[in-house]
């Protein structure tokens, strides 16, 4: 777990060295490129999502694991109709 630091004002986190180095962020000296751009999305209630640009392309919530998984979820426990299905 990591703390919430304060910067000028603004909420700071930090990414873990080991996350960036698995999705291929790091630079060939294994290090955080100088401009590697990101957004920063508020979710709903205490909640963010943040994600690295690649190649001036921002990746789709849509298209990540995690989404389509709460998705796929939220379509089994709903009938036919669309309506939440409770159990007997």
């Amino acid at each position: 777990m990591q703390t919430l630091q304060r910067r000028s004002g603004s909420g700071l986190v930090t990414l873990p060295k080991d996350g960036l180095e698995r999705d291929g962020v790091l630079d060939d000296d294994g290090e955080i490129p100088e401009q590697q751009n990101l957004v920063v999305d508020r979710l709903g209630r205490r909640v963010y999502l943040v994600r690295l640009v690649d190649d001036a392309r921002v990746p789709d919530a849509e298209e990540t694991e995690v989404v389509e998984r709460l998705a796929a979820q939220r379509l089994m426990q709903q009938d036919a109709f669309g309506r939440t299905q409770t159990a007997d």
